[in-house]
């Protein structure tokens, strides 16, 4: 079998190479710009083939390193060419259908000879790598074996996010020392370390622990979380648990103010601390953030996770409990293993397989993450004989333990497909610990060309499908505590974020763990963090002229980057990716049109007022973020040339009264968060959104001029696929009913907001049961009346109501089935609001009821008997409301942790 493995490896490379040499040679023999690119797009597929290949490859010398290395920058240059070509062919067609041709003509004669120049220097270029690269062929037919890949087996699962075993007693023990208040103890905090190397599952175990309801109904005040990593900060750790205290944004760089305004938030209350992944060693950066949380109350617990004993024994001795979080057992790993290489039921049916599985268990020396992701490595095949060269491979022979599961890892990395390589060394681009949030990570991944559309699937569909790959294999990590998957942030373990470092070698520079000595021309992909490389001239004077993305990581208040637009938009003229978030720019020069391969332009929370319409000729430009430019007054009147745009983003808050008609152009546009409606001359109409196949979130806000109310029952949002829609009419004028009919949404919706509706009368889809899968309404009108249709959705789990002209809630409100899965509900600016009516089975109305919230309701005199709240807050209304409360038997039962109240 083994022969038979390095004849089927020799007979790879000497095909991939015999195809490399007849292609060079087809090349120096053809004449023809565009037949050359063609042949440049089958030199780029085998290239890819061979670099693949080469990478899986268990020991490369020297020699070899240098020649994939020249093939991954072969693969790039071939990759430009082609853009460059396609992209010039797509802006002549463009400029050709529209009125910008006679004003600027992109291949007027003088064009025509730079393009041609160009193309030609670049094409040049690429046949003379590829002759470079075949002097040395050699090199690669001579290349040891490796592992066969696995045979194509069906996925059948579904991503499991959190599969957890065998830490049931580790944490009963850990949720007992938190609920255990040691009157003996003469100490404010207490603190317990779980100490253990990298993939043991310290954080999962913590995960289990902080989110036990023993816990959170122990410490009713501020339960928190934050991830530390390697640079401990007092100051920005004060801050971060000063953001999660008071769930607000701080913007204080005075370490003694936020130290303050925190001992303030705790003071005398018990609270849980969660620090993840803690690495400091430094008993004086301990012993500042100490002394600022010893002010709680007593029974206050800080639970630390980090890898090394030191940590814990610098917290203190009196006052600091280890835990050595354990290996898991044989049994228990071979279940974790069983889990993701077969699922629930399957194993019964291999057997064979199973008594190779539980020999490979026994190597992962009991680390989980081990285990899972050679379970989920191996569930893609049913092939014993890959089965068993897992089992027989070298890197059990490493004596280091860490090091023994890196190797597990990158085995794991070697059989992923080329995209997924691709896709997961991205995250090398940020900080370890950094939280990434999935639907931009996709969208870089797309604009990096990692992720494309292919048959009846776009580019965010294959880019899901990736992601959840890669989290089902542990590649990624995702938050736990996030409601939206789409939006959730995301992390990777500290030993899957070291194996994507080695992977990504040269490409990839961050300036969280690079140092600028390191950046080389040849650098694709940078990143940039505030404080760690305070003057980008340092980075130019390195001319990494071919860098792809660029990152920076500013806070949304910073303004401190260093960076001159003019000489990016001149010298990075390869940039795909441009993230420029946070870093106070108050103007685009009109030279960005030089960024042709642009696929993804993020100008998050600047000051930009005006775009320059040079952004316009921006042709392969996808996804462009304006959000939070609250200066924002003004875009390009020729928006709609901009036909491969697929995401614009403007989120509410800016200056903005229109946007410029032609809209309906934009044919690949999939997400609009905000339309503003306008009369004004030369803005958009609203029915131009009727052909767009528009999805996710969505704003339609009505300007103060709008009167054009009818839309001629065209239903122009039936055939969105949106999951929130928030409709903002201007407040005045008899349209409303007419217009809301108009926006009569799809069934997918499960947010719904609605505010400043005048109209007495709801149009048809309100009055009747259409939208069965909303989980959130918001109502903010004028119209005297609740709509019925509320009280019989199923799965509402939030409510809000600020509505005039209702005096009176009751059977109208609720109906007689009540709201099964109302969780949260709000009464908020109802001044007219007299009455909530008495039952006597209101706690088979509101079963599941736990947050209430009556905020400005100056007049509200009664309220019914609500046991199962667990949170009520009572805001700016009459003192008599506390009586009426008392009288009504509300807090009858009840076990309510959180209670605020604030009356006249």
């Amino acid at each position: 079998m083994a022969g038979a493995l390095v004849g089927a490896t020799a007979g790879f490379f000497a095909n991939k190479v015999a195809i490399l040499v007849e292609l060079d040679e087809k090349l120096k023999a053809m004449a023809g710009t565009k037949r050359k690119i063609e042949k440049f797009k089958e030199l780029l597929t085998n290239t890819d083939s061979v670099i693949q290949n080469v990478e899986s490859r268990p020991s490369i010398n020297p020699d070899v390193k240098e020649l994939l290395k020249k093939l991954k920058y072969l693969a790039y240059d071939l990759e430009d060419v082609v853009d460059y070509y396609d992209t010039k062919v797509l802006q002549k067609k463009q400029r050709s259908n529209t009125a910008l041709r006679p004003v600027r003509d992109f291949f007027s004669p003088n064009n025509q000879v730079v393009f041609k120049s160009r193309i030609g220097s670049m094409i040049k270029a690429i046949t003379e790598s590829l002759e470079s690269i075949l002097l040395q062929k050699s090199i690669l037919l001579n290349l040891p074996p490796g592992m066969s890949q696995p045979s194509p087996y069906r996925e059948n699962h579904s991503r499991n996010r959190f599969v957890v075993k065998g830490r049931e007693p580790e944490k009963q023990m850990i949720v007992n020392m938190l609920i255990d208040d040691d009157e003996s103890s003469h100490d404010t905090v207490k603190v317990i370390a779980i100490v253990g190397m990298g993939g043991l599952g310290k954080t999962t175990l913590a995960q289990l622990v902080y989110n036990d309801q023993r816990v959170q109904d122990h410490f009713a005040s501020p339960t928190m979380w934050t991830v530390v990593g390697a640079e401990f900060d007092p100051a920005n750790i004060m801050k971060s648990v000063l953001e999660l205290t008071t769930e607000a944004t701080v913007n204080i760089s005075e370490i003694d103010l936020v130290r303050q305004k925190l001992e303030k938030a705790l003071s005398g209350k018990r609270f849980l601390l969660v620090l993840d992944d803690v690495w400091n060693e430094d008993q004086e950066k301990w012993d500042v953030l100490k002394a600022t949380l010893i002010c709680g109350a007593k029974g206050s617990k800080i639970l630390v996770t980090t890898r090394s004993q030191n940590v814990s024994s610098i917290m203190g001795s009196s006052n600091t409990t280890t835990h050595q979080i354990q290996q898991l057992s044989k049994d228990d790993c071979l279940s974790l293993f069983q889990q993701f290489a077969f699922g629930d039921n399957e194993a019964d049916d291999h057997q064979n397989l199973m008594e190779i599985g539980g020999k490979i268990v026994e190597k992962c020396g009991g680390v989980p993450l081990a285990a899972k992701s050679l379970g989920s490595m191996l569930r893609g095949t049913r092939d014993e004989t890959y089965w068993s060269s897992v089992l027989k491979s070298e890197i059990w022979q490493l004596r280091d333990e860490e090091q023994k599961v890196l190797a597990v890892l990158k085995l794991s990395y070697d059989v992923l497909s080329p995209q997924s390589k691709k896709c997961f060394t991205f995250g090398s681009l940020f900080p370890k610990d950094y939280p990434m949030r999935k639907d931009e990570l996709i969208k870089l991944w797309i604009a990096n060309d990692f992720v494309r559309s292919e048959g009846n699937f776009d580019a965010e569909t294959n880019g899901n499908h990736i992601f959840d790959d890669l989290v089902r294999r542990s590649f990624f990590l995702l938050d736990l505590f996030e409601d939206d998957p789409n939006v959730a942030n995301i992390t990777m373990h500290d030993l899957m974020h070291d194996l994507a470092r080695s992977e990504s070698a040269y490409a990839y520079w961050n300036s969280y763990q690079d140092s600028v000595e390191v950046i080389q021309k040849r650098a694709y992909h940078l990143q940039v963090v505030e404080g760690k490389l305070p003057d980008m001239t340092q980075v130019f004077g390195k001319k990494p002229l071919y860098l792809r993305t660029f990152m920076s990581l500013m806070p949304r208040y910073s303004s401190s980057l260093s960076i001159n637009l003019l000489e990016v938009f001149s010298k990075l003229k390869y940039l795909r990716a441009l993230d420029l978030t946070g870093c106070g720019i108050r103007k685009i020069s009109a030279s960005i049109e030089n960024l042709i391969h642009l696929r993804y332009l993020n100008l998050y929370y600047n000051t930009i007022e005006v775009l320059p319409d040079s952004i316009t000729y921006l042709s392969n430009l996808q996804y462009l973020n304006l959000g939070f430019n609250h200066e924002l007054r003004e875009l390009p009147k020729e928006l709609g040339n901009m036909q491969n745009l697929r995401e614009l983003d403007l989120v509410m808050d800016n200056r903005l009264i229109h946007i410029p008609c032609g809209l309906s152009r934009l044919t690949n546009l999939r997400s609009l968060p905000v339309f503003i409606a306008s009369d004004k001359t030369g803005a958009c109409s609203i029915r131009e959104l009727e052909d767009l196949k528009l999805q996710g979130e969505m704003i339609i806000k009505f300007s103060d001029d709008f009167k054009n109310y009818s839309c001629s029952g065209r239903k122009i949002l039936k055939n969105k696929v949106l999951n929130k829609l928030l409709i903002e009419f201007n407040g005045s004028g008899s349209y409303h009913k007419d217009m809301l009919d108009d926006l009569s949404p799809n069934t997918t919706l499960k947010k719904l907001h609605i505010s400043n509706y005048t109209s007495p009368q709801f149009p048809t889809w309100m009055k009747e049961l259409q939208l069965p899968n909303l989980v959130e309404v918001h109502l903010h009108c004028s119209c005297g009346h609740i709509p019925p249709p509320f009280r019989n959705l199923q799965s509402l789990k939030r409510l809000t109501f600020s509505m005039h002209g209702i005096t009176h809630l009751g059977a109208e409100f609720h109906g007689s089935g009540g709201f099964p899965s109302l969780q949260e509900l709000k009464l908020s600016r109802m001044d007219d609001l007299q009455e909530w009516s008495e039952s006597h089975v209101d706690d088979q109305l509101f079963p599941s009821l736990r947050w209430l919230h009556i905020f400005r309701c100056p007049n509200l005199k009664s309220t019914p008997r609500l046991p199962t709240l667990r949170h009520l807050e009572i805001l700016c209304c009459s003192q008599s409301i506390l009586s009426c409360i008392d009288n009504s038997n509300l807090f009858l039962g009840m076990k309510c942790s959180t209670f605020k109240c604030f009356v006249h």
